[in-house]
């Protein structure tokens, strides 16, 4: 099974940037790492140059250099560049996105690709990250949270309504596996939907998923997938 895992890094030079490459790098099944970068922000690019290298992976990272004329709207920029990534994919059998600054168990894609769907997304929480070795001795500023706080609840949406913070989250939550129209953070995606044209055409995962159910495939969540976002990484090296 061959899987390229896409994710995008900007201005991340003092953001615990070297272990987050490592962790990303250690995904087990993934076979390619592309990733995308700003030009002219800081040495983000270097260090992630340096970091494949140290890890034996260097022939296996592509870095992506957006050009500088990007569009003002978040969302927009950042499907534009998602776009550019998904367009690198050639005979995977799966694409994993991945934003650089979650959490995930090594064997996320293996877990995902066990539902079976077209995309599949896992459970994402703005928790601490206690089993990293960096992250976990850091002292959160200025944040204050419980477990069950849910973190992409611009991503994940079913009926046109998106999921809430809190429980019960949605009407369609459900503690197994179950269907949603679009997710996002950490996206397990069947290639061939991205190689028939499947892209997120301004709207980032949200507009992807769409395009893969215009397709026919189907989205699911999996709550037994987890995804954390640490939130020590609100807090710089030197803060």
């Amino acid at each position: 099974m061959k899987i390229t895992m896409l994710s995008m890094w900007y201005g991340d030079a003092s953001k615990h940037l070297a272990d987050r490459a490592l962790h990303l790098l250690g995904k087990e099944g993934i076979t390619r790492w592309v990733w995308a970068v700003r030009p002219a922000r800081d040495c983000t690019q270097d260090m992630l140059d340096s970091v494949a290298d140290f890890a034996g992976k260097g022939d296996e990272v592509s870095i992506y250099l957006e050009p500088e004329d990007q569009p003002a709207e978040r969302i927009e920029r950042l499907s534009k560049a998602g776009d550019v990534l998904l367009s690198t994919v050639e005979d995977e059998d799966y694409v994993l996105w991945h934003e650089s600054d979650l959490f995930t168990l090594p064997g996320v894609a293996g877990a995902l690709a066990a539902s079976g769907a077209a995309a599949c997304g896992g459970w994402p929480v703005l928790s601490h990250s206690p089993t990293h070795p960096t992250l976990g001795v850091r002292t959160p500023r200025r944040v204050t949270l419980n477990d069950s706080i849910f973190y992409d609840t611009w991503g994940y949406r079913s009926g046109g309504v998106r999921f809430s913070n809190n429980p019960p989250y949605h009407d369609c939550y459900q503690p197994t596996q179950f269907a949603l129209d679009s997710v996002g953070s950490v996206v397990l995606v069947k290639a061939s939907y991205i190689r028939h044209g499947a892209r997120m055409n301004g709207r980032g995962i949200v507009g992807l998923c769409d395009a893969i159910r215009e397709m026919g495939g189907d989205v699911m969540c999996d709550p037994a997938v987890p995804v954390v976002q640490p939130v020590e990484l609100w807090t710089l090296n030197d803060d």
